[in-house]
């Protein structure tokens, strides 16, 4: 039941092209816009509860479709702290401040 409740109420990109190639008349704007708030929320959702839970490699996950939507919305220097980060934590950073990045969080 969960499954079908989230294949028909969160956005997902197959879904969206189809609702989205439909002619202008037979559109749902309301609903396509809804799908993908509640997508945007979920993820919001999910990203608290990492943090939390205190799990860096979720956090990490869920950081990129952050940097993708506040590129779009034009906040940029948060895409770019975001991503400085990341790119901190996976290559710059000594191992041993990776390990504790990791296991404090």
């Amino acid at each position: 039941m969960s499954h079908t409740i989230v294949q028909k109420y969160v956005a997902r990109t197959d879904t969206l092209d189809c609702a989205r190639a439909k002619p202008k008349e037979q559109r749902d704007r309301r609903f396509e816009n809804q799908v993908l708030r509640n997508r945007d929320e979920l993820l919001y959702v999910d990203l608290c509860q990492a943090m939390n839970a205190g799990d860096i490699g979720r956090v990490e996950a869920s950081f990129l479709p952050w940097i993708y939507m506040f590129k779009a919305t034009g906040k940029h220097k948060y895409a770019v702290q975001i991503l400085r980060f990341l790119t901190n934590l996976r290559y710059n950073y000594p191992v041993e401040l990776r390990c504790v990045i990791y296991n404090v969080y």
